[in-house]
């Protein structure tokens, strides 16, 4: 078994600085980008809250390089996120998209983790979590591949999930409908 990595602890303060405990230093975005590249485990703590922002200063860092033009979603992707940024679809989106830029076995780890969640909330099968982890944790070595490899498979996963949930709402249209004709009936 792998021990955990020690995780750098950098505290965001309200003058939106970021200061490494470890180093004793202030620093940038782009330092904690280079710390994740380097597979270092990063958590960024609100200095004021004690709240965990991580996923808000890796967020930033996303935003600071497609600014950069150094993309690293397909714009379709970026497009189908803001359309259904709300609810599970987009936690599905988020992970779905997490998963994509971790090490092989991180993403099986993480993929399994989310995909049990989903299945115990019954939003998807057994069946259909097996596949999407295989989905998931296949391997594809060649960067452009990749990046059109996810943005083809969560354009998919959107598109499914809106015709489910047009699907759900014909089924609950037409139980109202049998309710009031049931109510018709009774009532004659």
């Amino acid at each position: 078994m792998q021990e955990p990595k020690p995780v750098r602890i950098i505290k965001k303060y309200q003058n939106r600085k970021l200061y490494d405990t470890q180093d004793s230093c202030y620093i940038t975005l782009e330092d904690i980008a280079a710390m994740v590249r380097k597979n270092e485990e990063v958590k960024v703590i609100d200095n004021k809250t004690k709240g965990d922002v991580t996923s808000i200063i890796l967020t930033q860092i996303l935003v600071d390089q497609e600014k950069a033009a150094k993309s690293i979603l397909p714009l379709s992707l970026l497009k189908d996120i803001i359309r259904k940024g709300q609810g599970s679809l987009f936690e599905f989106i988020q992970q779905y998209v997490i998963l994509g830029l971790t090490t092989e076995q991180e993403r099986r780890e993480e993929a399994e983790r989310y995909v049990t969640k989903l299945v115990a909330r019954g939003e998807i099968s057994k069946n259909d979590a097996k596949n999407l982890i295989k989905e998931v944790t296949d391997s594809h070595t060649d960067q452009s591949d990749f990046d059109q490899w996810v943005g083809q498979r969560v354009t998919n996963t959107l598109r499914d999930t809106t015709k489910f949930g047009e699907i759900e709402t014909t089924i609950r249209q037409l139980n109202e409908k049998l309710e009031r004709l049931e109510g018709r009936v009774q009532a004659n």
